[in-house]
């Protein structure tokens, strides 16, 4: 009897304990309901501001890393591919990635892209991208410049969707909108005016994901033996990264 009285009562702690998880986001110092507590959605350990929080930048709590965290470490990445490429591994990238790009077709307007799929719209952002001329080892150098990146940081979410949305936000930014100009008569005036219109397609969701994982499919295998290697170029250029405790001065 006691026996029983005893596992009930540890039954409806756990019970308590699992409630009030889904009650609360578990992230740490958030203290906003969860997406099913509040019946907004389906996550039972979240809220829904760190499940958008997810969606743009690939994970719960970490942001998406400033340009200027990233620079050091493509440029690491572009001297690293600089020394070695004529390697089988790197040559077998580039190509990879050079056969991908000579097939993904026309630009697309980013105005046309609302409804279409989410493996349209990331064939539409490597268009944009060879439009652009953004040459191809541009790419894998900022591919190997965010695993670096990510690697090198103590404090850092070393998750693979964080690492390939991270490596499609970078990529995204060089050429991610559609962009008019023309000429509308002026009422006021009687005369002419420029217009302008700037369309930019969403920097979030499975899209980021789709040119991620393509990315990651050319450029994974070289990473793993490049990215040691740019971190110590990095870190020799311009110092260890700021997670890194201080070294300890020999008396």
């Amino acid at each position: 009897m006691a026996e029983r009285l005893y596992r009930g009562r540890r039954s409806n702690a756990a019970f308590s304990l699992k409630v009030a998880e889904e009650r609360q986001c578990t992230i740490p110092a958030c203290s906003r309901p969860t997406e099913v507590s509040e019946g907004t959605g389906l996550a039972r350990y979240h809220c829904r501001y760190h499940i958008q929080h997810k969606s743009r930048h690939g994970s719960h709590w970490h942001p998406t890393y400033k340009a200027s965290e990233l620079r050091p470490y493509v440029q690491s990445a572009e001297r690293w591919i600089m020394e070695h490429r004529e390697d089988t591994t790197y040559r077998g990238t580039y190509w990879e990635m050079e056969h991908f790009m000579a097939g993904v077709g026309r630009v697309d307007p980013a105005m046309n892209l609302r409804g279409q799929s989410t493996a349209y719209r990331a064939r539409v952002a490597f268009a944009r991208l060879r439009a652009a001329e953004i040459p191809t080892r541009r790419l894998i150098a900022i591919y190997l410049g965010v695993a670096a990146l990510i690697e090198d940081d103590f404090g850092s979410h070393r998750t693979r969707e964080f690492r390939i949305v991270q490596a499609a936000k970078a990529v995204h930014r060089l050429s991610s909108g559609t962009h008019r100009k023309w000429d509308v008569w002026d009422p006021r005036t009687g005369g002419t005016r420029q217009a302008e219109l700037h369309v930019y397609p969403r920097s979030s969701g499975h899209v980021l994901r789709k040119i991620g994982e393509t990315l990651e499919a050319a450029c994974d295998e070289l990473a793993r033996t490049a990215v040691p290697e740019v971190i110590a170029m990095r870190s020799e250029r311009f110092g260890p990264h700021p997670s890194h405790p201080p070294v300890a001065k020999a008396f």
